[in-house]
């Protein structure tokens, strides 16, 4: 006896765990895994299965589909997805050979709107000849402008790029503009003292940190050193105020080092030709470094390298 299917109210009381498992039971998809309906196998492991479609657009016509139930591609989980597309290339590759085909159409509908019929998510392979009589999928092309989508497209798809590669234990390696590397600097004090007062640590650390190095591509963190000191005078001063160290002069700083200053403002000190005076200079002693001082620089380094590895 067929059991009894909810009411509509029923339906619209369901929890999401009780409506997935409500799809689930009567997914034709779910009952062809399961081994309830018959089907035509032509691969299966322990996360997906492919079959024969029993309405094929040509001989040959494939379904690939993960085992456990989803109604839409973002709802895979992680190691299926990754282990599904995988697979693909292999699978498609097998359909051509023994169809044998010179050529197959590889899609997926992802939802209603889309063309979606079947409520289990699954992807099609089709085996393709010049005289099969298939229309391609053509797609219009419109004229219409999406400037107005750009910034909003493109702060989501890296937000949830960010998010994917954060709980997949690796993060998003674009370096950021110049600005905002700025901002990020003047954000974090420790990462701005170590920059003035011990550039060599810097990069150290980015050495260690793969975050930091990227943060850091393409600059020249010791001539960014030596603009950060230059906007603080020559003299020696107490430590450095946050207005002193406004985000302007990081701006300005990093537009010197990028943009292509002078060459003598960007030389080193020993790039420098010597300037010819008859009055000797008298010769500087070296600073010995001071065992705090090392301590400090240390703790400073070991801070900004914890922050970039959160």
């Amino acid at each position: 006896m067929a059991e009894a299917q909810p009411t509509e109210e029923e339906l619209k009381n369901m929890s999401p765990e009780e409506m997935a498992e409500f799809q689930k039971k009567n997914c034709v998809f779910c009952r062809i895994i399961a081994g309830e309906v018959p089907s035509h196998k032509v691969y299966e492991d322990d996360k997906i299965i492919a079959i024969l479609d029993i309405y094929p657009s040509t001989k040959g016509h494939t379904l690939v589909l993960p085992k456990e139930h989803v109604p839409i591609m973002p709802l895979i989980s992680p190691e299926t997805f990754k282990h599904l597309f995988s697979k693909i290339k292999y699978l498609a590759k097998g359909v051509k050979n023994g169809t044998p085909a010179p050529k197959s159409s590889i899609f997926i509908a992802n939802g209603a709107a889309a063309g979606q019929q079947s409520p289990h998510f699954l992807l099609h392979i089709i085996p393709r000849d010049d005289d099969d009589m298939l229309e391609n999928f053509n797609i219009p092309s419109k004229d219409i402008s999406q400037d107005d989508l750009l910034k909003p497209l493109k702060a989501n798809l890296e937000k949830m790029m960010h998010s994917h590669l954060q709980k997949d234990g690796k993060i998003l390696l674009k370096p950021p503009s110049k600005d905002d590397l700025a901002m990020i600097i003047e954000q974090n004090p420790q990462l701005k003292e170590l920059l003035i007062k011990d550039p060599t640590q810097v990069k150290q650390a980015m050495e260690l940190n793969p975050q930091m190095k990227a943060l850091f591509q393409g600059v020249d963190v010791e001539k960014l050193s030596k603009k950060l000191k230059e906007g603080l005078g020559e003299e020696k001063k107490p430590e450095p105020t946050s207005e002193e160290l406004s985000e302007t002069k990081v701006s300005d700083a990093l537009s010197s080092e990028a943009t292509g200053a002078p060459k003598d403002k960007l030389l080193s000190d020993a790039q420098k030709p010597e300037e010819v005076s008859d009055t000797p200079k008298p010769e500087k002693e070296e600073e010995k470094a001071k065992p705090e001082d090392e301590k400090k620089s240390k703790s400073l380094l070991d801070k900004v390298t914890h922050m970039f590895s959160k």
